[in-house]
């Protein structure tokens, strides 16, 4: 992409109108960018190529790959067999169809799930109907963030000036919001809306639980201990050296709520996750309980 100079040879100034194109160019640009880091970002998380960043609009309206990205984060609320057109074969063939839009809501609730603030998420319909696509990558944006502070996801990377797009392609682009008379939304204040949203929010504690009984359920000790040293958790006494331990008791405890949620059997589709879940308060326990037997543990060796 070629800059436009606001002052041409002979000192001629741009005239109001053209400095105006050159702006909205400009924007097109930036937009273009931010689709770039979250084409990059998902397939990172996905470990899948995704389209080009000008075609990742159109494809993200079946919701596919939204889903899959709530099953990464979510996996107890988005199995894999839930997402419709997995294959999206019936969309290459037939396009788009109203049960697509089930994929987009099972993606919303995963953000619900592990509490990324309302005012981030979009509407079906601003992806489905494409009415807001910008609103639905700024949501990507902001989920990135929020789950990269969580330790569930990789960090998006600013690829601002460091892309290049063709004429052709910046201009496909500000047609394209030219059309929807879309106000773009302002992606640098993502991190200061966050920080906002979620200070002394109980959001983000049940968030950081819910990351701390996903990693238990993975099984993998570094990622248990990074959810754990989440301070959002607000855990407490936590020791690097236990943190094997903190995983197998937690493991137990984990699975003991899940074979008693299912003894008791209830169907409801609204069930609480926490039925089956840890809470924060059965963490800590957890956390206290092994202390303890270390701490015994050592002062028998200290008699000996």
């Amino acid at each position: 992409m070629g800059d436009a100079s606001q002052v041409r040879p002979g000192y001629e100034r741009l005239t109001a109108e053209e400095m105006d194109e050159q702006r909205i160019q400009n924007v097109a640009y930036q937009y273009l960018c931010r689709l770039e880091e979250a084409k990059r970002w998902m397939e990172a998380c996905l470990e899948e190529d995704l389209p080009a960043p000008t075609e990742l609009e159109e494809v993200l309206r079946n919701g596919v790959y939204l889903a899959k990205l709530g099953h990464c984060f979510a996996p107890h609320l988005i199995p894999i067999k839930k997402i419709y057109d997995l294959d999206q074969q019936r969309y290459k063939v037939t396009g788009l169809q109203f049960r697509h839009t089930d994929n987009i809501n099972h993606w919303r609730n995963a953000m619900i799930e592990v509490g990324l603030p309302m005012i981030f998420h979009p509407e079906t319909t601003d992806v489905y109907d494409k009415k807001n696509m910008p609103r639905a990558v700024y949501c990507i944006h902001a989920l990135s963030l929020y789950l990269f502070r969580l330790g569930l996801a990789p960090q998006i990377h600013d690829l601002y000036g460091k892309v290049k797009f063709t004429d052709e392609e910046i201009n496909n682009m500000k047609l394209e919001l030219d059309k929807y008379g879309i106000q773009m939304p302002a992606f640098s204040k993502i991190g200061g809306i966050l920080a906002n949203e979620l200070s002394v929010d109980e959001a983000a504690v049940h968030a950081a639980v819910i990351a701390i009984n996903e990693a238990v359920d993975r099984g993998c000790v570094q990622t248990t201990a990074r959810a754990l040293q989440n301070p959002n958790a607000m855990l407490k006494f936590l020791q690097d050296q236990l943190m094997a331990v903190y995983q197998e008791m937690l493991r137990q405890a984990r699975a003991q709520k899940a074979a008693r949620a299912q003894m008791r059997g209830n169907g409801s589709a609204e069930k609480d996750i926490y039925e089956e879940y840890l809470m924060q308060r059965e963490i800590q326990d957890c956390i206290n309980s092994v202390n303890c037997e270390f701490l015994e543990l050592q002062n028998l060796r200290n008699t000996d």
